[in-house]
């Protein structure tokens, strides 16, 4: 009871436990319900009752807005910190064995994760991976964490990775999630703070800015950090030393430093960039590191670069770091390339706010020999007030441009469209082709490629699903182009948009 902190319990504690939940739909008989706080509400008044309703033992929680007649009652101080210490020990504290490093901070950090997980397993080292783009253990490919994860999250996955023989972990996740303390009670080799400039959406705020509560020490809920041999453990902050605008574009420097580290400073040079990869030539601390990375854009090069630097602090081999690069996948949903077998190039993109499509197509203009041609939509997540801005940066971006419905939910598609291409008729002067039905709409824009051109499916990315009048429906932008691809629609987009 001691990790509880529980300040009065009502009821029996001898039942035998089944599991700890904080979601009511995750509850079976004989499961524990910690009622944690959502979204600035207290307690969910429904929340409790659908977990006793459910079977549950006993309610764990911070008010007494229930009678304790079918569950036993604990009340604590705080429910996310007895969530935390209850769920590290009912799953055998899982952190202390395994090699733990927790990449957080902008946006970028879901591509730093990825990629630095491919550099543990290019050393050989069994590593598994938890991302918001996806968990990974071996060749598993398993759904990705929730969007507001809690400590029970990260101990659940913790635990199965240790389970299948992983021997490290790589955890994405967001400042504002361990600022509310979802690695309370983890025992980690290093946090990793990113804050790139190339692959930031500035509508997110970085790590311990723009009102994001502060990491770190002084933090009410902070991790516990594990030096190893070369002293690896703390808060480590990865700075971009170009956000400034000096050197050239194709120029890269990273500086790496906290915690007991010894500062680094790592530099890059990008040659030769293409569709099909770009050339990274780097000096370290380690020797110097040339290679080319199958997948394009400097936002994931700079990743890359990012991933590749914390791997050399942490001791990896620069041998294995330079194989892992070579061979690295594509950060899934980020100009993740489709095989076309044609002379023009396919990438799934998942930027989902007008920043990011900027940052994309700007990206992809500085590789395409030809023609950028956009395929995407706003939904029901974005604002009306936004989805013009969307409009006016495909005007700007895109040679050629096909709307098309993205996750309208109970929204009329036509109404959305509309509402975009307002913003894309200010720039232009002309409206853009708009085709709801997105399959046809992929089809349309690939059976008007050309040579040198690169089209962009934007907007899913490694989202799989069509949200639609309630309904979620299966969607995965890169098997209807593969199908497209395959079947080679005689199809034509309007006169107004060839022309362009």
């Amino acid at each position: 009871m001691s990790r509880l902190g529980a300040l009065s319990i009502e009821g029996a504690l001898s039942a035998p436990v089944a599991g700890l939940a904080y979601d009511p739909r995750r509850v079976v008989p004989g499961t524990v319900f910690f009622a944690v706080p959502r979204r600035g509400v207290p307690e969910d008044g429904q929340a409790i009752p659908r977990a006793i309703e459910r079977g549950a033992a006993a309610i764990v929680c911070e008010h007494l807005g229930f009678v304790p007649y079918r569950a036993t009652r604990i009340r604590v101080a705080n429910c996310r910190r007895a969530l935390a210490n209850v769920a590290a020990s009912f799953h055998g504290h899982p952190s202390r064995q395994l090699q733990v490093v927790v990449v957080s901070g902008c946006s970028a950090r879901s591509a730093v994760a990825h990629l630095l997980h491919e550099l543990f397993v290019s050393a050989g080292i069994p590593t598994g991976l938890v991302s918001s783009l996806g968990c990974r253990m071996g060749e598993r490919v398993l759904p990705p964490l929730p969007a507001e994860v809690e400590a029970l999250d990260v101990q659940e996955w913790l635990a199965g990775m240790h389970r299948a023989g992983a021997r490290a972990c790589v955890l994405e996740v967001p400042p504002a999630a361990i600022a509310r303390g979802c690695l309370a009670a983890a025992e980690l080799d290093a946090v990793l703070l990113t804050d790139l400039a190339a692959a930031t959406d500035p509508s997110e705020p970085s790590a311990d800015g723009g009102g994001e509560p502060v990491i770190g020490p002084g933090s009410e809920f902070t991790f516990r950090a594990r030096g190893r041999a070369g002293g690896t453990g703390g808060l480590w902050r990865l700075t971009d030393l170009r956000r400034g605008g000096t050197g050239r574009g194709h120029e890269l420097a990273v500086r790496l430093q906290g915690g007991t580290l010894t500062p680094m400073t790592v530099r890059a040079t990008l040659r030769d960039l293409s569709p099909q990869g770009t050339q990274l030539e780097a000096t370290t601390p380690r020797g110097s590191l040339a290679v080319r990375l199958p997948f394009p854009g400097r936002p994931s090069a700079q990743a890359a670069l990012a991933a590749a630097t914390v791997a050399l602090a942490l001791n990896l081999p620069l041998a294995a770091v330079a194989a892992g690069l070579r061979r690295a996948r594509a950060v899934p949903g980020r100009l993740d390339p489709v095989p076309t077998g044609h002379d023009f190039q396919v990438l799934v993109d998942g930027c989902s706010s007008a920043a990011e499509l900027e940052c994309t197509l700007r990206t992809v203009q500085e590789f395409t020999p030809g023609r950028v041609l956009l395929l995407f939509g706003c939904g029901a997540r974005h604002e009306a007030g936004a989805r013009p801005t969307f409009g006016e940066v495909a005007a700007r971006g895109a040679d050629m441009t096909v709307l098309t419905s993205d996750n309208p939910g109970w929204e009329a598609p036509e109404v959305i469209s509309a509402q975009v291409a307002s913003g894309y008729l200010r720039v232009r002067g002309a409206l853009p082709r708009v085709v709801p039905d997105r399959s046809q709409a992929i089809r349309e824009l690939l059976a008007a490629a050309r040579p040198g051109d690169c089209v962009v499916l934007a907007g899913k990315g490694h989202r799989t699903v069509q949200e639609l009048a309630g309904c979620i429906l299966p969607f995965d932008d890169r098997a209807h182009a593969e199908a497209a691809l395959l079947d080679e629609p005689e199809q034509s987009l309007a006169p107004e948009e060839v022309a362009a």
